[in-house]
């Protein structure tokens, strides 16, 4: 009988091993490609077909007592980068992340060197001044009346059957890279729970990322 016990107990554990093994099946490069090309399309209104595919991995994650934590003994996250339009400064045009094994593209951003700002826009910029003199609290109404800007990249390009729950302005930053550019960034949640992160380029007010923040597995 004990021999029967540690038998079943031995097959129950291999047969959790064999799970587990599936679980960690992933998606092919061409699969990402497809799905990062598609979100980069559909979020940025572009027709792009082709991208420098690479699997990356970061450390795994146990999420305890609502926080995140590295205890050493999770699987490795691992996830797709996809990349569009290669710029004379070695970045690119267009950045994906895409869910290596769910092949959920959640992630994508838009280097905003490529944004050409107009004669009127560069004036507005050059009132900033320099860098050191930026002042984030200057921009909050500014934030506020672009959030209809994003209310219409989520309605026609996101989730169009979807209502809007809740979509607040969240930071305003710039950086020594950006600068006169400056990110306006949002926090949207969907009626399904869907959580996303929105950012905008001033004073272009380009949509430069889009992040599901549910279906990151960070």
């Amino acid at each position: 009988m004990k021999r029967k016990l540690i038998f079943c107990i031995a097959m129950m554990v291999s047969f959790s091993l064999l799970l587990a093994a599936c679980g960690q099946k992933l998606i092919s490069e061409d699969q990402a490609k497809e799905a990062g090309l598609a979100m980069i399309n559909r979020v940025f209104d572009v027709n792009e077909t082709e991208a420098a595919v690479t699997l990356e991995e970061q450390p795994g994650l146990s999420y305890i007592n609502g926080v995140h934590a590295h205890l050493g003994g999770e699987d490795p996250i691992k996830y797709y980068t996809v990349k569009v339009g290669l710029l004379d400064d070695g970045n690119f045009l267009y950045y994906a992340e895409v869910n290596a094994q769910t092949g959920v593209a959640y992630r994508v951003d838009r280097n905003t060197a490529s944004i050409s700002l107009s004669e009127e826009q560069r004036k507005q910029a050059d009132v900033l001044g320099n860098l050191d003199d930026f002042d984030p609290d200057s921009f909050l109404n500014i934030q506020n009346d672009a959030m209809s800007i994003v209310q219409g990249l989520i309605q026609t390009r996101l989730e169009k059957d979807v209502p809007i729950f809740r979509m607040y302005p969240d930071m305003v930053e710039s950086d020594s890279v950006d600068f006169p550019k400056v990110r306006l960034e949002y926090i949207v949640v969907m009626e399904n729970d869907t959580i996303y992160t929105i950012d905008l380029c001033w004073p272009s007010m380009d949509i430069i990322g889009v992040y599901n923040r549910t279906s990151d597995h960070f």
